[in-house]
């Protein structure tokens, strides 16, 4: 007999087995059986976890809570587990070796022949652990197939509490089982039965190999401390009382007849303590009930035994042990006085280059008095957010994509914290290749139809006719725009005053002029002065910073005689850039329009509230902005994600929890670029680049500022000289030329009425002079900057008080008023307003990397960038 049977199948992956549907190969193999028959032995827990053959039927059971009877233990109850295999453990690959068999002793096994019922092949011969038989049989041609019945130990007869009976001549054995109360003289039972094998002739002598596949049938039943209970009681001893101690075990159907005699079965001298380690397991290995499976009866319970005397008893009446399952038994607490402890620590925020963070740290653990006990803990939710953790998304059970792996995701809890770090991607852009990519699709107009520029919208979407110096192209296509001076047809309707005034002055220009210095009478260029004009017959570039944007240029004329410069913008040449082409009168520029090709979001309004109140709506980019280098995190906001951890064990079913944040920031890694340029009062848009693509440019054509000059030469920076202050008409010194109704040089917020000298698209004019004076807390120059920081330029805040929104104003330099070269691209913003402060001077916010003056006064004749704003009658 072999005491306490459990040896290795305790520790065996658990699995109940069922026999196979197809037949059973039969290897040969030599056991020392020549021509007779031997069986290959294992135990089912030692099957792999992936064989279909050895996956459990039980059905898995909820965990249960009993409560005690007595109300000392009123706040304590078991927990009751059940599952399959007894006392299973999962084994690792370097177990599993030695773990192969747990029959290490004799077993008998019988056998029918011919698909009979019957022992009447042979009965109950007895067979090592390494399968031999001690007499051996050989498997005769009168047995055209064999089932195999074998039953763990060896039963002789010479144990009372383990004997093979039959019911009656050659039937098959089932086992009378006596539980021992003695824990320690407990055995264990265990039986295998095969399918029908049918006979096959053995070769060469060798032996017949049976696998025979054993399975458990007793309930292992194991009592155990568990998580919650704070009392500090020694626990002496624990009994089952009025358990069925006897059945009737048939192996052939894995089923049990249980008698009506019950016993109490008891450990005792156990001396643990209640609050000692967390869900500690009294009964176990050696220390393990091995008992009859069993429906209990009626007057069944577990009496616990303290060392001071006491004792608290559950009734588990009713309750199931089934067959090779496992029953664990955990006292615990409702309502213990543990107070439980879990803290979490953050690594520093790190940069969009680091692909780890520092250390995060956990702390968990329970205390109650002076003692303190570990507690387990895990990761169990994730929780993103992509805007720097203003808002955040829901709880997910999965980790955000560039969040790839978390060196520790659980631990056994401490005083001291358990440490991890984070794994993170890098995710970088090339936004400059994203943007051009967009301007590539979608193409507009035809060659047949050409695409009006005026009649449409920066989205594409039709309109009236709109006019300007400035067209936004993002697309490829067939163009036109109308031969029309500036904003002189507004909503499709003549607007006279962007070149007319009734106001008069020195200083007021009071009917604006056409290229030959005439007053301008008509919209239409061919149609002023009544048709002085008339005649323009070609079209040129008179510059790009980029190579091929257009081609095919030509003037057309409609039925009713109006004109319209027209060309194509192939997709393969398509990108960010800036083209100035011109409408000639035989040799002579009679007006010039500026084509910034550029994404169509680049008007959209940002809402911004200036240092006096006022509103104003900035186009989202610089006229004329293009990035020559953008590559930046593809992320703008801190991404952060919040990892959720927990205690395994909880008090009265409340878990605590912690959370720590792993976060990462953006960056951008480069960020170059460079806009048109203008000088105060002109239309023509100057390039922002030391040498043009294509056409001709003149940073130096010498002090000669004229209307005339102007506007027949938008190739020309004219430099700072008498002609640009002198009284007018001698001098370009006028104070409304890009604000008709202007007649002051002071800072304000009054209305800007377009002018056709103005630069920007249709809807946008250069803004009041106050415009920029939200841009620092005070709104003075030099003030504290309205920045959420430098990102190759100021980013600012929309609102000095609670802003909702940023602008990004680039750093596009300027060009110098006394020789027109260009200075400090990506350094310092020159961005003009419509006002001028002097006959020499206008308003102009400036900035650079430690100031930020939006009242800044500069000569006239610099060439500085203009961020427009929506007309006030298109907010």
């Amino acid at each position: 007999m072999i005491k306490n049977k459990l040896s290795l199948a305790l520790l065996c992956t658990a699995v109940l087995f069922i026999g196979s549907c197809a037949d059973e190969n039969i290897t040969d193999n030599n056991h020392g059986n020549k021509g007779g028959m031997s069986f290959e032995v294992s135990d089912v827990q030692d099957a792999p976890e992936d064989n279909p053959q050895s996956r459990s039927l039980a059905a898995a059971e909820p965990i249960g809570s009993i409560p005690f009877n007595e109300s000392i233990a009123a706040d304590a109850c078991l927990q009751e587990t059940t599952i399959d295999g007894v006392n299973p453990v999962k084994r690792t690959p370097e177990t599993r070796a030695f773990l192969k068999s747990t029959i290490d002793a004799d077993f008998g096994v019988s056998a029918s022949k011919n698909g009979s019922n019957q022992a009447d092949y042979f009965y109950n011969e007895r067979v090592s652990n390494t399968g031999v038989m001690v007499n051996p049989k050989i498997w005769s041609t009168d047995a055209s197939s064999l089932k195999f019945y074998a039953i763990y130990p060896y039963m002789d007869g010479s144990n009372p509490n383990q004997k093979l009976v039959q019911a009656s001549a050659n039937a098959l054995p089932t086992v009378d089982f006596i539980a021992s109360t003695d824990i320690a003289n407990q055995t264990d039972l265990m039986s295998a039965v095969t399918n029908e094998i049918s006979y096959t002739p053995s070769s060469g002598g060798a032996a017949h190999v049976v696998p025979l596949k054993f399975r458990h049938a007793l309930t292992a039943i194991r009592f155990g401390v568990g998580s919650n209970l704070s009392w500090g009681k020694t626990i002496k001893s624990v009994e089952f009382q009025n358990i069925h101690n006897k059945g009737n075990y048939n192996p052939a159907t894995h089923t049990w007849t249980t008698g009506s005699t019950t016993a109490n079965f008891k450990l005792d001298n156990i001396n643990v303590l209640t609050n000692g380690t967390l869900n500690n397991v009294i009964l176990k290995d050696g220390n393990t009930f091995l008992m009859v499976p069993q429906t209990l009866p009626s007057g069944a319970k577990i009496v616990i035994t303290f060392n001071d005397g006491t004792s608290i008893t559950a009734k588990i009446e009713g309750g199931k042990w089934k067959p090779g399952t496992t029953k664990t038994y955990m006292m615990t607490e409702k309502n213990s006085n543990w107070e439980y402890i879990i803290q979490a620590t953050s690594p520093s925020a790190v940069g969009y280059n680091i692909s780890q963070t520092g250390a995060y740290g956990i702390i968990s653990y329970r205390k109650v008095g002076t003692t303190f006990q570990p507690v387990k803990w895990r990761v169990v939710k994730y929780q993103e957010s992509t805007d720097g953790g203003l808002t955040w998304g829901p709880e997910s059970d999965t980790k955000p994509t560039w969040l790839t792996a978390l060196s520790k995701e659980n631990g056994d809890g401490g005083t001291i914290a358990e440490t991890g770090t984070a794994s993170i991607k890098t995710s970088i852009v090339d936004l400059l290749d994203e943007r051009n990519a967009k301007l590539k699709i979608n193409p507009k107009g035809s060659i047949g139809e050409y695409y009006d520029l005026s009649t449409h919208d920066i989205k594409g979407n039709p309109t009236s006719r709109n006019t300007a110096n400035c067209y936004v192209i993002s697309h490829p296509g067939y163009y036109k725009l109308p031969l029309v001076y500036g904003n002189a047809i507004k909503d499709g309707n003549k607007n006279e005053s962007s070149y007319k005034t009734t106001n008069t002055g020195t200083f007021i220009l009071q009917n604006f002029k056409d290229h030959m210095e005439q007053n301008i009478t008509d919209p239409w260029i061919e149609k002023t002065n009544g048709g002085a004009n008339n005649g323009i017959d070609n079209a040129k570039v008179v510059w790009a910073d980029e190579s091929n944007l257009v081609s095919n240029l030509a003037i057309e004329h409609d039925v009713l005689g109006d004109g319209y410069l027209q060309f194509e913008v192939k997709a393969e040449n398509i990108r960010g850039g800036n083209v100035v082409v011109a409408a000639m009168r035989g040799s002579t520029i009679v007006w010039s329009w500026h084509l910034w090709f550029a994404p169509d979001n680049v008007l959209d309004k940002i809402e911004v509230t200036n240092f006096q109140g006022v509103k104003y709506y900035f186009a989202s980019e610089t006229i004329g902005w293009r990035y020559t280098s953008w590559k930046e995190t593809n992320y703008k906001q801190p991404r952060k994600v919040k990892v959720q951890i927990e205690q395994l064990t909880r008090n009265s079913g409340t878990v605590q929890k912690a959370e720590f944040t792993i976060t990462q920031n953006p960056a951008t890694i480069v960020k170059n670029g460079n806009s048109t340029l203008y000088q105060w009062g002109r239309k023509d848009a100057l390039p922002g680049v030391t040498s043009v693509s294509e056409g001709s440019f003149n940073e130096n054509a010498g002090g000669n500022m004229s209307i005339q000059n102007g506007i027949q030469h938008p190739e020309n920076f004219y430099t700072y000289s008498p002609s640009w202050y002198n009284t007018p008409p001698l001098g370009y010194s006028y104070i409304n030329l890009w604000s008709m109704r202007n007649i002051t040089i002071s800072l304000n917020d009054n209305p800007v009425i377009k002018t056709i000298y103005d630069p920007s698209p249709a809807g946008f004019n250069v803004p009041a002079s106050n415009a920029f004076t939200a841009f620092t807390t005070t709104g003075e120059d030099r003030g504290p900057i309205n920045t959420i920081g430098w990102n190759g330029g100021w980013v600012l805040n929309n609102k000095i008080t609670n802003p909702n929104a940023t602008i990004y104003i680039p750093p596009t330099g300027f060009r110098s008023n006394t020789n027109g070269g260009l200075h400090n691209v990506m350094l310092s913003c020159n961005c003009w307003t419509a006002i001028p402060s002097s006959l020499h001077h206008a308003y102009n916010m400036v900035y650079g990397p430690s100031y930020l003056e939006p009242k800044n006064r500069e000569i006239r004749a610099y060439g500085r960038a203009v961020h427009p704003v929506a007309e006030q009658s298109n907010p």
